[in-house]
């Protein structure tokens, strides 16, 4: 078993720095009759206390801004015999699966641990049971974030017996008593299949990742999948499925190949990065217009849809929400053990950029 740990941390501007606490020019009691509050609370904030208000701890990071408090991690670490580091648990893609979100995800979990006052380190290994066994055996980080989380994950157990805190960044079939955030793909999925049938839309096509990514079990494949066809069979709505076969090349050849193989389809409905990506070119190759030949809705990060303009309905998944809502689970858990594990299921909202054409009345 190999490990790889990277430490990711978040581009910043600071100011000056002014050495540790005792000898500093600023100290947490400046930073606290600048703030208004006591020397107790600026204290919890530095430590990512969830006891502090949002509003209270907005006000003692722009005191610590304004005077250029710098928070030495080092003999925080040493006083608190933690690591004020969280990992990040992810697996090799050995299937070459290609992912444009992972790294959004990856950079929103490291800037929202950040502001809790934590470095991320990135875990990887051919076998996430033992990465997991490893890393809380040897206490090198206070707490994890679990992704590509599968259905059936054989790392919810090795966290249970580990008692390492750990938040799911995905909902398996059955979390056993471990936090879950991630976004409601079930609801995203219902959500666009009613924008397509509300338009008089009775034949869809449904661009899916490379089939091996449904036989590993990745539970937001799985979950948008399952959702998504119990919508159409509920909703008397045809939907073919066809999958990509090279997710990083293949995205202009699944939508020709749907296309080709299902021309009555009047709407396309696309689950994958790549292809929602490579959409565009390969309509304006194929002489394809939308809406006007073929109605068109996605699920894509918001942040991706925004950089990328792509021009379609889509459900967009706000990465940046998620992952903040992930940390501040995991520091919650981190400082109290005990609390009742949650699932927490993020709706996102559906955003109309014209892509559907209303079929009512042609």
């Amino acid at each position: 078993m190999y490990l790889v740990a990277i430490i990711i941390e978040p581009l910043q501007c600071s100011g000056p720095m002014k050495g540790v606490e005792g000898e500093l020019m600023v100290t947490m009691r400046d930073v606290a009759r600048e703030a208004g509050v006591s020397k107790a609370t600026v204290s919890y904030v530095v430590s990512g206390s969830p006891l502090i208000s949002e509003k209270t701890a907005a006000k003692v990071r722009t005191a610590m801004e304004k005077l250029g408090y710098s928070v030495n991690h080092t003999a925080r670490a040493l006083s608190t015999a933690r690591t004020n580091a969280i990992g990040v648990v992810t697996s090799f893609n050995e299937d070459g699966c290609f992912d444009l979100s992972a790294g959004t995800y990856l950079y929103g979990i490291s800037a929202a641990a950040r502001r809790h006052g934590y470095d991320t380190m990135l875990l990887t290994g051919a076998d996430g049971v033992e990465t997991i066994r490893s890393v809380a055996l040897s206490r090198r980080v206070d707490g994890i974030v679990i992704l590509d989380v599968y259905n059936d994950d054989p790392r919810i157990e090795a966290v249970r017996e580990s008692g390492i805190p750990a938040v799911l960044l995905g909902s398996p079939a059955d979390p056993q008593g471990v936090d879950v955030v991630d976004s409601n793909f079930e609801q995203a999925a219902v959500s666009l299949v009613g924008r397509l049938r509300d338009g008089g839309h009775r034949s869809i096509l449904f661009i899916g990742w490379p089939e091996s990514v449904y036989r590993r079990n990745l539970n937001y494949a799985v979950r948008f999948r399952a959702s998504l066809l119990e919508a159409c069979e509920a909703m008397d709505v045809r939907v073919d499925a066809v999958y990509a076969r090279d997710v990083t090349l293949g995205a202009s050849e699944v939508i020709q190949r749907a296309l080709g193989d299902h021309p009555d389809a009047t709407a396309m409905i696309i689950h994958n990065d790549a292809a929602v990506v490579g959409a565009p070119q390969a309509f304006e190759r194929m002489g394809v217009r939308v809406p006007e030949d073929l109605s068109v809705a996605t699920i894509v990060p918001v942040q991706l849809g925004e950089g990328m303009q792509i021009p379609f309905d889509s459900v967009g998944i706000d990465v940046e929400a998620v992952s903040f809502h992930t940390v501040d689970r995991l520091v919650e858990r981190i400082a109290e053990p005990g609390l009742p594990a949650v699932v927490e299921l993020l709706e996102q909202p559906l955003n109309v950029k014209g892509s559907v054409r209303m079929l009512h009345g042609d």
